[in-house]
């Protein structure tokens, strides 16, 4: 054989593979020349007797190097965890679910169907850093009230930022007079809150900073022209830094007035808002000292509208502002339910036009449509899995499936929801077999359609031949063919079915309102879009519905194409 040779060169790759590896296994000692074929008597003398020996074979080990490690399912999930955007939908889809099953269970949370009302007891004060405040009947703190109030007395918590320091409360009549100091006490049970007792005789209060710099009321207001369409604001925080003048003639009250600068000196309106300007006059405007770009006016206390124009009278505020009779905030119990209350402390999402939890609600919605969509997904799967290879594989019953897809694929899903819905009466159940009732006939169609392209492949062809039965054939020749399809079908089935949902929900013929889903959410939300204020009530839940819907098409989208064996290494 030439030394040129291809085959000669394999030949004495092996022979040095097959050496190496008797070396390796300690058969053999190293030897030079042991493979050479052209040894003297000599050389062949002194080769050992021992590398003549033959090797014992395990008839076990060589039967194994006939089978492959190759896992189907382990090839699967190694494929998916490839996809790092399908796993971080699916941790985030895990999280969801499994949220809405522990939701319930965590502090401080409402039953979702319950009706909250305001504390017909207690306000609450929340003061911020400039005076700032708002006033609730929603209660705050946690445990029960610190005290009992009496007939004609309400109990006032008060929380102040850490700058106020210590902070001081005073009380007055209706006219501004009989000043009264109020003790705040430190409520134990809520270490930022402070409470008093507030005697609806003396029902205004006002709240200052331990070193009486930063206050909730003062005895002015400040109005100021902003933004390109010149909107009027009126606020009782202090908005100017120097002093406020304290020499106010009787009648009147004191305003600051911002406008801008290519205004000049604005001139100021007032009026009674209810006689529409039969009574209107201007007001004499001085600048505030100390502080650049305000004036100041007195304005007559019986006179509530104020309007804004420029110096030369060319330019004039969008509005009238709004001037209230200059008395801190009076102290009253609030009463009836929570009504759309945007979120908060206490009510994480808001609440609803009739006071309900939205947080509990969108949780306990949201798992009662994946539970809607799940279930149907599973009946869908197990009808459609099941049809879909009886047609398919037998041949006799093909006109008989094919009769009833058409039959069925000929009325529209919609119309069979709705008379579904109709004929039965609104329940979860109701909701699941209204779906399921001609779900699954699309997914039959097409399994069918792929048992027909591999039915009479060799490897099936020779299973009939052995004798195998049908159903065997079924579950092991054709079913794991069609995972990939099968699984991408079902994730695609869960939002569909809470689509499906919200659809029923939207009109009218959904789940009843006392069982929260998302449907039931969305539609309550859509009757809430023309308020702006309360377009959260749509928003949240459709951000849930979007996220559960995205998860899942990325998820069985990406696990469709790992389970495929086509995509495996």
């Amino acid at each position: 054989m030439s030394k040129y040779s291809t085959k000669e060169k394999l030949t004495k790759k092996m022979e040095a593979s097959i050496e190496q590896y008797l070396i390796e296994e300690g058969i053999i000692e190293p030897c030079e020349n042991l493979l050479d074929d052209n040894l003297s008597a000599e050389q062949i003398a002194n080769l050992d007797p021992e590398i003549f020996q033959a090797i014992k074979v395990s008839d076990d080990e060589a039967e194994r190097t006939g089978y492959s490690n190759y896992s189907y399912w382990g090839s699967t999930i190694r494929m998916f965890f490839k996809n790092k955007i399908a796993v971080a939908n699916l941790v985030l889809m895990l999280i969801l679910v499994l949220f809405t099953f522990i939701q319930p269970y965590l502090p401080n949370q409402f039953d979702p169907n319950r009706v909250n009302y305001y504390n017909s007891k207690a306000v609450w004060f929340t003061v911020e850093d400039n005076g700032a405040y708002t006033m609730e009947g929603i209660k705050y703190t946690k445990g029960d009230l610190a005290l009992e109030p009496e007939k004609g007395e309400t109990l006032a918590y008060i929380k102040t930022p850490d700058s106020w320091g210590i902070p001081q409360a005073t009380v007055c009549d209706e006219n501004g007079e009989n000043l009264e100091s109020v003790k705040l006490t430190k409520d134990e049970a809520n270490p930022d809150w402070y409470y008093c007792i507030i005697n609806q005789e003396k029902p205004y209060l006002q709240i200052e900073s331990e070193s009486n710099d930063v206050s909730t009321f003062h005895n002015a207001m400040w109005v100021t022209v902003v933004g390109e369409k010149y909107a009027v604001y009126a606020s009782g925080i202090k908005h100017t830094s120097s002093d406020i003048i304290s020499d106010i003639p009787a009648g009147y009250g004191l305003i600051y007035v911002q406008a801008p600068e290519s205004w000049g000196v604005p001139q100021l309106r007032a009026q009674s808002g209810h006689l529409a300007g039969a009574d209107a006059e201007f007001l004499e405007v001085k600048p505030a000292k100390g502080d650049e770009g305000w004036y100041y006016a007195f304005m007559p206390i019986e006179k509530n509208a104020l309007s804004v124009l420029s110096e030369d009278g060319s330019l004039r505020g969008m509005n009238r502002a709004t001037i209230t009779s200059i008395l801190p905030q009076k102290v009253e119990a609030q009463t009836g339910f929570v009504e759309n209350k945007r979120p908060n402390e206490v009510f994480w999402f808001g609440t609803n036009d009739i006071g309900q939890d939205l947080w509990s609600r969108m949780w306990t919605g949201t798992r009662t449509s994946l539970f809607i969509g799940i279930i149907v997904a599973a009946i869908e799967a197990v009808i459609g899995i099941v049809a879909g290879l009886l047609w398919g594989y037998l041949r006799r019953l093909d006109f008989l499936f094919t009769e009833l897809y058409n039959l069925i694929n000929n009325i529209p899903s919609t119309i069979i929801l709705v008379l579904a819905s109709y004929v039965m009466r609104p329940s979860i159940k109701t909701i699941i077999i209204a779906m399921s009732i001609t779900g699954w006939i699309g997914l039959a169609r097409f399994i069918r359609n792929l048992v027909l392209i591999i039915r009479d492949r060799d490897f099936n062809l020779a299973s009939r031949c052995l004798g195998t039965p049908t159903r065997r054939i079924i579950t092991k020749n054709l079913l794991p063919q069609m995972v990939s399809v099968i699984m991408l079908r079902m994730a695609l089935a869960i939002p569909g079915a809470i689509g499906s949902e919200v659809f029923l929900s939207y009109i009218g013929l959904g789940l009843p309102i006392g069982i929260p889903s998302l449907g039931n959410l969305v539609n309550k939300g859509r009757t809430m879009m023309m308020a702006p204020t309360l377009r959260y009530q749509l928003f949240i839940p459709a951000i849930i519905l979007s996220v559960i819907t995205i998860c899942f098409y990325l998820v069985g989208n990406a696990f469709s194409d790992a389970a495929d064996p086509k995509n495996h290494n």
